[in-house]
């Protein structure tokens, strides 16, 4: 319909956007491509454009075509960890959960520990999925001590962040953070025992055991071990669930089934002796890699040394080859892609020259009937954990990616991409989308909706010009107060507290420090004069050999302004030799007449 639409942003920035409208009028799918260092406004777009889909009428709502990944909700994804400037805002960390450099960390690795990390926005959604990657741990220090530590990933439609009071918690006056939970009611690992929706156990205690239940809140929970207990054998499984790379899928599908999986897979043992297909573009294999148990890799099945591999925590792994380093995370047994450095596209490897993971990676753990998630949609997610009582286990969160399948609902809350324009506009224009036949019409929603992208991108753009405005005054603000503090402590350390004096040493040094300055300034004066001199004796003597008589005369004139200019360089720095002459004998004075004063209040003992 529309190809090639230029918008441009309030810094000027070209941006295209290319839009079509099926012919049902029922769906749409727009690209947008930016002049390079757009990024900031590029995203922008691209989750208004994601707005956009969502919003309009699709012929299939709520259900999503064969092979579809969705759309990635924001507000309760991240990738290795969450910062000031991305997403950290959008969760709730309590207790010893923080974000740290490469990861989050749920619990530490410590003995009686508690964690929490809830997501503040709701998912708005019928058709979702989340996915986790998780490492856990004892470090090998359990030393035959029992565990009896757990995480639970919840899912429910109260709101547990605005209710969750952190500082009765921690004024509690027995200073013991379980009896403030257990004041504020939340004993059963951080959540009300009468919790309302899904609970996703994963229990150290004996035998490792994950699984899952619905509750509906009549019937209180007192206990990690009777949320596995009231789980249905059919909805629990044992298997070894703390690696170094747990991955989690709990799948809400829009009948209201709830499907929860689990991948353990020793990646380690896995990847040892193993060959890979190297895909640099992530889809057409190269060569063959084999990654060899003591940590090299070789070309090919019998080829020579070509680098090294180290595995990381969270599923990944540390590939040192000639062309650098590079971080892979596996996505299942079969499939690894490049995370840092975060190329496009990205390259991929594939075991045994398959191109996706086999779903016989994943094994089912529960599977809750249809009518199990509530016809309203609104669910929050969040993560609560114990360490143990006599020996702990260290969990980290490295990667959560939350997806919306459901064409007829966003999936989250986008006030804050939406801001100055409420979404009943963007929905007038896509509502009035059906209505639109005709060539002409439709090319009028197309400028209707290039219009609102146009007033999205400027807000932004206007925004970001403010924030960079605030960085540079804040700039200004700390080189003056770099000034300063380089002024107070050349006077402190000019002045000996000790004995109540000026430092005589400190003083000199100073005005030893100014003399220099003058004499390199003098010297690189008398340097450009002197060129200046012989320059126009150079240009005389040129003159006299072929310039006119008024030629002549220009030139003396401009060597009589030379040598003006020399001596009121030279008068110049006479003065200020003896301005600086002056500074110093009042600094002097100064220093005689507070050293008089501070002996006579020595001799009358006020000091």
């Amino acid at each position: 319909l529309a190809r090639g639409a230029p918008v441009r942003s309030a810094e000027g920035r070209r941006v295209t956007l290319e839009a079509s409208l099926g012919p049902s009028g029922g769906s749409a799918v727009a690209a947008v491509t930016m002049a390079t260092g757009a990024a900031r406004t590029a995203a922008a777009v691209r989750r208004a454009l994601l707005m956009v889909a969502a919003l309009g009428p699709v012929p299939c709502q709520g259900k999503a075509p064969p092979g579809d990944r969705g759309w990635r909700m924001f507000h309760h994804s991240f990738d290795r960890t969450l910062s000031y400037d991305d997403t950290l805002g959008d969760w709730l960390a309590s207790a010893s959960t923080m974000a740290l450099r490469d990861r989050v960390q749920l619990m530490p690795s410590i003995i009686n520990r508690y964690g929490l990390l809830w997501s503040r926005k709701a998912i708005d959604s019928r058709h979702f999925e989340v996915f986790l990657t998780m490492s856990a741990t004892d470090n090998g220090e359990s030393k035959g001590q029992p565990h009896d530590g757990a995480v639970v990933f919840w899912l429910t439609p109260d709101n547990f962040a605005t209710k969750y009071n952190e500082q009765a918690i921690v004024t509690h006056e027995s200073k013991d953070w379980l009896k403030g939970l257990t004041q504020e009611g939340l004993t059963l690992l951080g959540n009300r025992p009468s919790f309302e929706g899904l609970a996703m156990v994963f229990s150290s205690a004996g035998q490792q055991t994950v699984a899952g239940l619905w509750s509906d809140g009549k019937q209180p929970i007192n206990s990690v071990q009777e949320l596995v207990d009231r789980a249905p054998p059919e909805h629990r499984r044992q298997l070894e669930w703390m690696t170094s790379g747990t991955q989690v899928k709990v799948a809400v599908k829009p009948d209201g089934s709830i499907v929860g999986s689990v991948v353990a897979l020793d990646i380690n043992k896995h990847l040892a002796g193993s060959v890979w297909d190297w895909a640099p573009d992530g889809v057409i294999p190269k060569y063959k890699l084999t990654f060899q148990a003591d940590g090299t890799i070789r070309e090919g099945a019998s080829g020579t040394n070509t680098g090294s591999w180290t595995m990381l925590s969270g599923n990944r792994v540390r590939i040192t080859m000639s062309d650098g380093v590079q971080v892979l995370r596996f996505e299942g047994s079969q499939r690894a892609v490049v995370e840092d450095p975060p190329t496009e596209p990205r390259p991929a490897m594939f075991y045994g020259g398959k191109g996706v993971s086999s779903d016989a990676d994943w094994q089912v753990v529960f599977r809750l009937p249809a009518g199990t998630f509530p016809k309203r949609s609104q669910a929050f997610m969040g993560f609560s954990g114990y360490t143990g009582s006599k020996a702990y286990i260290e969990v980290d969160f490295h990667r959560i990616d939350s997806r919306n399948f459901d064409a007829s609902s966003i999936g989250e809350d986008e006030s804050d991409m939406l801001q100055g324009t409420s979404i009943q506009e963007w929905a007038k224009v896509l509502e009035e989308e059906k209505r639109y036949v005709s060539q002409a019409s439709q090319a009028e929603a197309v400028a209707r909706l290039t219009k609102l992208l146009t007033e999205h991108i400027a807000r932004f753009d206007k925004a970001g010009a403010a924030i960079q405005q605030d960085l540079a005054g804040l700039e200004t603000k700390l080189d003056t107060l770099g000034a300063d503090f380089a002024s107070y402590l050349a006077a402190t350390q000019a002045f000996s507290f000790d004995g109540g004096t000026f430092d005589i040493a400190g003083v000199r040094s100073h005005i030893a420090g100014i003399q220099e300055i003058l004499a390199k300034s003098k010297s690189t004066h008398d340097r450009q004069f002197d060129g200046i001199v012989k320059a126009a004796a150079g240009i005389k003597l040129k003159s006299e050999r072929g310039m006119s008589t008024l030629d002549r005369l220009k030139v003396e004139g401009a060597q009589h302004q030379t040598g003006v200019l020399e001596q009121t360089s030279r008068s110049g720095y006479t003065t200020t030799c003896i301005l600086m002459l002056l500074i110093v004998g009042s600094v002097a004075g100064i220093g005689f007449i507070f050293l008089s004063r501070m002996r006579y209040y020595e001799k009358k003992h006020y000091i």
